[in-house]
């Protein structure tokens, strides 16, 4: 079966058999993105991990980019998902997961430590 039609086939039903969890998804999602347009716009020389995010929101601005970065990884979740039918709603959770730590580091976390994994990045 190819990768269309498995497509196809697995997105028959899709959202109404995951709809919670794409919910969820849907508001850590919203979360980021505007949790990422309030940091922006508060100190516009802070710095976005995402490299797509920084980039749309140095082309776009502060607030477009950061809503049409938030659009493009709904969109690439919801393909992946679809396709992985059976894994969607794991996806679901650690992209929503992800995305509500996210939001709340961007707003408190920032202040109280530094992940290890950002000492790597060079800046």
């Amino acid at each position: 079966m190819s990768m269309v039609q498995t497509f196809l086939n697995n997105k028959q039903g899709f959202i109404k058999a995951h709809k919670v969890y794409f919910a969820v998804f849907l508001v850590a999602i919203l979360a980021d993105g505007l949790s990422t347009i309030y940091f922006m716009t508060q100190d516009p020389y802070s710095d976005e991990l995402h490299p797509g995010i920084e980039l749309a929101a140095k082309i776009l601005g502060p607030v477009v980019g950061p809503l049409l970065g938030a659009a493009g990884k709904t969109t690439a979740a919801l393909l992946v998902a679809i396709y992985l039918r059976r894994w969607a709603k794991y996806i679901f959770i650690t992209a929503s997961i992800l995305s509500f730590w996210a939001a709340w580091y961007n707003i408190w976390g920032y202040e109280l430590y530094t992940p290890l994994f950002l000492k790597y990045i060079p800046w």
